[in-house]
């Protein structure tokens, strides 16, 4: 079905698919903008920074740009929509607003549980954008879309702090605070920063101090979260044909080729090389 686009200055702003049927995912990807899926009907297991989760009836899912999608399983009979915002749409939205709540949400809760009745509130919501969005003559057109769209996420990020309400003191448990922010930091700069005292510097605690959060909740260390971000973008990059090998170990910021394909060899059993020919040959059979 041909999604619903709206655009603004001769560029796309907002991205409306209604989702029928299953969604695949071939391989990783990292997002470079904000994605709302919003679910009727069947069922989502995705796994998004290496943390699951499970949609079910009723439900809505919000991911971010450098948030990176590993794996995703879908039942036959989904239903809802896919909500795609560009980056230039969520800038807008931050400066013409006063809102406390932001375009993102809460990355700490990316996933909401709606009762039937609040689920056809938020589909009606979602029914009138389409309905502007179609009507392009409308005088006042870009400006009701955009008050629909904030009174959508007003409408989620209300249910959220319903049911994520900080304890009476205010404070919420700050390991699980530390965690989210230092996975916001990898999805960010992963590319650029591959050792734990630049994200535990960033995050004003000591390396060991983070690790041992990350080791506590995970039970792996925070320097494999940094290699597992790493060796995601560069598997996304390596897919891209035209792109070489050594453009990718300088973009991923290795000293040079070989230390590059030392790294991932060392965490996925293959070069580079290897990895990217055994893609291309998997891509030619799936098409054959």
């Amino acid at each position: 079905m041909k999604p619903y686009v709206f655009s603004e200055y001769g560029q796309t702003r907002i991205t409306i698919h209604e989702i029928n049927g299953m969604l695949e995912l071939d391989a990783p990807i990292k997002l470079n903008c904000f994605h709302l899926i919003i679910l009727k009907t069947g069922s989502i297991t995705a796994d998004i920074n290496f943390q699951l989760f499970n949609m079910v009836d009723n439900s809505s899912l919000h991911l971010s740009a450098g948030d990176t999608i590993r794996q995703l399983t879908t039942s036959s009979d989904l239903t809802g929509f896919h909500i795609i915002f560009s980056q230039e749409f969520q800038n807008e939205m931050r400066t013409i607003r006063k809102s406390p709540i932001n375009l993102q949400l809460k990355k700490e809760f990316p996933y909401q549980q709606f009762t039937e009745e609040e689920y056809g509130y938020l589909e009606l919501a979602i029914k009138k954008i389409i309905r502007y969005i179609s009507k392009p003559s409308h005088c006042y057109r870009s400006l009701v879309i955009k008050n629909e769209v904030l009174n959508l996420l007003l409408d989620i990020s209300d249910k959220r702090r319903e049911e994520h309400s900080v304890p009476q003191n205010g404070i919420q448990d700050r390991h699980e605070q530390l965690r989210a922010r230092f996975i916001n930091l990898i999805n960010g700069y992963c590319n650029e920063h591959h050792n734990v005292s630049w994200y535990a510097d960033a995050l004003g605690i000591s390396p060991d101090y983070l690790s041992k959060i990350i080791r506590e909740h995970d039970g792996s260390s925070a320097l494999a979260w940094i290699n597992k971000s790493i060796i995601d973008s560069a598997k996304q990059m390596l897919r891209q044909n035209h792109l070489s090998i050594k453009e990718i170990s300088s973009m991923l910021h290795f000293p040079d080729q070989s230390s590059f394909g030392r790294f991932f060899k060392a965490n996925t059993g293959h070069s580079p090389k290897d990895y990217r020919k055994g893609t291309t040959d998997a891509i030619s059979v799936s098409i054959a």
